[in-house]
């Protein structure tokens, strides 16, 4: 009788180390799944994050190659031509022909318009800044030329153009902007060519920007105002268009 009791204890000993046994490689493999499942997520986690750096990279690629882009344009704008720095900003619309004919001989310019805003403390007209910032090259095919820029009050011969060389020379207040136009000489006496097809700003200082090359605008021709006394008003004898423009930025030729 005792005999049987021992074994009936025995038995339920058994069984019980039995199930304790189960339940313990049961809660490991448990464990183990859900330790596998949690790798496998972290793991889908990072390669996520990383599609995202990639696709957030490509955004940013595609950003760059847009504004790039931009700067080649072809409707005539020279986009990306912005120089500045802490006493100045100058930002380059285009550049025009013009050629002034008079019964003495033609004269021929080049006409830089812009925008110019005055960073500085003290009082600064856009033709001083311009010139002291930026050195202006014709380029005719890969040959290049330095200009010289007008001084004179040659918005009496450019009088379509007068008012905003007049702004040009005006002194602009600190925290002001003005629009302007530079004019430069075109003089085949001093080397220059009159069928120019792009101008390169280069600055004098790198900080100021990188150099630009622009193509021209368009080209214009009028009267010389002393050979149009009985006019009420200096028109285009004709205008040549080259609505065609593009812009090189930092460009190496």
């Amino acid at each position: 009788m005792k005999k049987r009791y021992l074994l009936g204890a025995l038995g339920l000993v058994l069984l019980g180390l039995g199930t304790s046994a189960c339940s313990s490689q049961t809660n490991n493999s448990s464990k183990q799944t859900t330790t596998s499942k949690s790798k496998k997520s972290i793991e889908k986690t990072d390669e996520n994050s990383s599609e995202s750096t990639k696709r957030s990279r490509k955004d940013l690629s595609t950003g760059a190659d847009t504004q790039a882009n931009n700067s080649n344009s072809n409707d005539g704008k020279a986009y990306g031509g912005n120089f500045q720095d802490s006493k100045g900003y100058i930002a380059i619309d285009n550049v025009t022909n013009v050629t002034v004919k008079g019964s003495d001989g033609d004269d021929h310019y080049a006409l830089v318009q812009g925008t110019f805003s005055n960073n500085d403390k003290e009082s600064v007209d856009p033709t001083s800044f311009f010139s002291n910032h930026l050195k202006v090259m014709e380029k005719v095919g890969k040959a290049t030329h330095d200009l010289v820029l007008v001084t004179t009050d040659i918005e009496n011969e450019l009088t379509p153009w007068g008012n905003q060389i007049k702004e040009g020379r005006k002194k602009i207040e600190p925290n002001m902007t003005s629009n302007f136009v530079i004019v430069y000489k075109l003089d085949p006496a001093n080397g220059a060519k009159t069928n120019a097809t792009h101008y390169v700003f280069d600055p004098y200082d790198s900080k100021f920007g990188k150099s630009l090359t622009v193509k021209v605008y368009e080209s214009k021709t009028i009267k010389k105002s002393s050979d149009n006394a009985g006019s009420n008003s200096h028109s285009d004898e004709s205008t040549d268009t080259n609505s065609s423009a593009d812009t090189d930025v930092d460009t190496d030729d």
